[in-house]
């Protein structure tokens, strides 16, 4: 089966500024942490999954469609430090390098990038009776779990840079107790706060996901309120105290669940073709790397013996991209 891989390069960018020293930088002073810690990451991926296909996201600045929605969206996140930032156009140059497209398009996130490709290759192969294909969408953040189905994993991030776990449909079972779909009802109802999406005050993540599990949506959860004229007993699935919350709140539940809802049709232009993974200037990446200073990858890569193209090198072994 193939496998696409789709990054989520904002969420490896700050996980990778906050995870490694603040003092790496090159011989002239430019950091290096955002981009070496991208690098590293980029490469335990092609070694992991081996993609036929590979794509990445980029948030653009400025507002996107869910402040119209919400204008105090994300309005209390404490802005990043320039150093960050100053950072993210070598990440782009090292895509570039290895010919790997990216994908942006002004007033939509990453997420609503990936999760729009997700979904359209699916439904591509779906409509060519084919559904060989493997997407994996690389992360450190739940918010991307919506995604999760039987064809879409997480290559998730779970601590710093180097642990990981593959999320699928069976261990957000396990370890939430929801499937992928509900976690946007779970941000609808007990909010977010890093997004400053205010759900319902005096709900939190505990009653949320019991309410989920008993109702299954947000939905039904107001059908069920609405059926029984909201006036509920004391012995009733919901207790009088919650019951007042959610009459209280629920313009704001339902418009925090259009907030944690990633789009999945956002016009871009892109195809799976565009994607394939494979060919690259080796000499320029090397040279990049060389230029950052980035030895320990050099050597790493110049290790065990011919160099060969990272083009589906498969049945054990590292992958060597130099």
């Amino acid at each position: 089966m193939e496998t696409l891989v789709l990054i989520d390069s904002n969420a490896i960018i700050h996980r990778a500024y906050h995870a490694l020293p603040k003092n790496m930088s090159t011989s002239r002073g430019e950091l290096t942490n955002v981009v070496y810690g991208f690098a590293t990451t980029l490469i335990k991926v092609l070694e992991d999954l081996k993609p036929e296909y590979i794509g990445a996201s980029f948030d653009m600045r400025g507002p996107t469609f869910r402040h119209e929605v919400y204008q105090d969206y994300k309005a209390t996140r404490v802005k990043a430090d320039q150093e960050l930032y100053d950072q993210i156009p070598r990440v782009k140059e090292l895509l570039n390098t290895m010919n790997i497209p990216i994908y942006e398009k002004e007033g939509f996130e990453a997420d609503d990038v990936l999760g729009t490709i997700a979904q359209k290759v699916q439904s591509e192969k779906r409509k060519a009776k084919n559904n060989g294909i493997e997407i994996y969408v690389i992360s450190g953040d739940k918010d991307i779990f919506q995604l999760v189905n039987g064809n879409v994993k997480v290559y998730n991030l779970k601590k710093g840079l180097s642990q990981t776990q593959i999320v699928d449909r069976e261990s957000i079972k396990k370890e939430y107790d929801l499937d992928p779909e509900d976690f946007i009802d779970l941000k609808a109802l007990a909010g977010d706060s890093s997004d400053n999406i205010p759900g319902v005050p005096g709900i939190g993540p505990k009653t949320a996901t019991s309410l989920i599990q008993k109702f299954d949506t947000l939905g039904k959860l107001y059908e069920f309120l609405e059926a029984n004229s909201y006036q509920l007993s004391a012995n009733s699935l919901i207790k009088p105290r919650i019951v007042d919350l959610l009459i209280k709140y629920k313009e704001q539940a339902f418009m925090s669940q259009r907030l944690a809802t990633i789009h999945k049709d956002v016009p871009i232009d892109f195809s799976l073709d565009e994607m394939k993974w494979g060919e690259y200037d080796k000499e320029k990446l090397r040279a990049f790397f060389e230029e950052l200073g980035f030895r320990s990858l050099l050597a790493r890569f110049n290790s065990g013996g011919d160099k060969v193209s990272s083009k589906e090198k498969r049945g054990g072994g590292q992958m060597k991209l130099l």
